[in-house]
């Protein structure tokens, strides 16, 4: 079997989940005997290590280049990777890393990967939900089959987009163990000076930060505890606004960019992991940190209670009192915490990319 995974996700980031997603593929694949799998990265800063995975049966197609990720280094390598297709002979599965299909690509068996329904939810959220609505409707007319990452994922997809369920499938992505390191550690006690809160990643509107910052100083908790912000860049004008209206400017500790380490290494030492989101359709912080042994609270929306169970403390996201409410009962609990705790390390361990691989394949193959 031949698949052929493309550029788009790689073109447009150097870390996050969706590249996560590919990444884990790839790597199981590398170890089935009959498949032949042929990534093209094009030029790329991805902080996966792709190169590793060149063997006999996996070749990835990669090349260096100053190209931040965006729309020039998308174009870039659409051209490339269209021309390189173009000599590569038929697939029997294209599997597209995001909502377009590359013209010069020739499979038997086109699979598509349903993310979410974040944008068609709440569109006033997302700057490019005029083009990526477009392209998904695309895309899933004309995949002959559908991968789904949750079981809500699901269902906003038969309902946005009214594909034929039979070509769904529900297979939950894997945890990757987050490396733990002294160094790591030590960089970050330098930058704390007391227990924190931790929010990791992105902070576009639907992900509720606004909310967090608002519950944070509700509670009172700024006087005890401080928030720390990981990833997710700068903290924007506007944030910075609004956490000195709260007057939370000395309690919030910002890294704009860290390594999987120092992501390690908080999740370990927080009070509590907080994803305030108003939809996701997985969510891997929440596991990420449950796998960690920190407790987390976590919005009772979309998929969040499907794929984290009853681990998490949860909160209704739209009703600012019941987040300000969970977050003190979360923070201050110590016996329901210590449950969260343990019943957070069982969930977690049910999710392997070992599995997640197991299952793409088959579909692969039910497919062909």
């Amino acid at each position: 079997m031949r698949i052929f995974y493309d550029h788009q996700v790689f073109s447009l980031q150097d870390a996050g989940g969706v590249s996560r997603y590919h990444y884990e593929l790839v790597r199981y694949l590398t170890a089935a005997p009959d498949v032949q799998t042929e990534l093209f990265l094009g030029m790329n800063g991805t902080v996966y290590p792709f190169r590793e995975l060149s063997s006999p049966n996996t070749r990835v197609t990669s090349f260096g280049g100053r190209l931040r990720p965006g729309v020039q280094r998308y174009v870039v390598n659409e051209v490339l990777c269209n021309s390189i297709a173009s000599f590569l002979g038929r697939m029997d599965v294209y599997h597209p890393t995001l909502y377009r299909l590359m013209p010069l690509v020739r499979a038997r068996c086109i699979v598509a990967t349903h993310y979410d329904c974040t944008p068609e939810r709440l569109p006033n959220g997302f700057r490019h939900a005029k083009m990526v609505i477009p392209a998904k409707k695309s895309l899933y007319a004309r995949a002959d089959a559908i991968i789904c990452i949750s079981e809500s994922c699901r269902k906003d997809l038969l309902e946005f987009y009214g594909v034929e369920a039979a070509k769904t499938r529900v297979i939950h992505p894997g945890l990757s163990r987050l490396p733990r390191c002294l160094a790591a550690a030590a960089m970050l006690r330098e930058k704390l000076r007391r227990d924190y809160v931790l929010y990791v990643g992105s902070r576009a509107s639907y992900k509720n930060f606004d909310g967090l910052l608002r519950a944070f100083r509700e509670t009172g908790l700024h006087e005890s505890l401080d928030l720390l912000v990981l990833g997710g860049g700068a903290l924007t004008p506007e944030e910075a606004a609004l956490a000195a209206e709260l007057e939370l400017r000395e309690n919030i500790i910002s890294i704009p960019r860290v390594s999987e380490e120092l992501l390690g290494e908080a999740y370990a030492a927080a009070r509590l992991f907080v994803y305030p989101s108003f939809w996701e359709g997985f969510g891997l912080p929440p596991l990420e940190a449950m796998d960690a042994g920190c407790p987390v609270l976590a919005s009772n929306t979309a998929s969040v209670p499907e794929v984290c169970r009853d681990a998490p403390f949860y909160f209704d996201p739209k009703d600012q009192a019941s987040f300000a409410s969970a977050l003190l009962h979360a923070v201050n609990d110590e016996e329901a915490r210590g449950e969260a705790v343990a019943s957070g390390s069982k969930v977690a361990a049910q999710y392997t990319w070992k599995k997640c691989g197991e299952q793409t394949l088959a579909f692969y193959r039910e497919c062909l």
